[in-house]
């Protein structure tokens, strides 16, 4: 197991973590706030983004 490309996996889905948590609060904002809104729509691509590169690379690593 490659423990560098472990590490890397993580650190995209500490990303992954972090898009949800902002994403969910800016949609809930963005019932008071179009701009919020629209900022927590746009941060969904960037939730796949993180979670498929995390997990692709934990996976590589471990079955490589």
């Amino acid at each position: 197991m490659n423990q560098e490309k472990i590490v890397k996996g993580l650190m995209y889905l500490c990303g992954f973590a972090l898009s949800i948590f902002l994403s969910a609060v800016l949609i809930t904002l963005g019932s008071k706030n179009d701009i919020m809104l629209v900022l927590g729509i746009l941060i969904i691509p960037v939730i796949f983004f993180f979670a498929y590169r995390g997990f692709k690379s934990i996976l590589e690593a471990i079955f490589d």
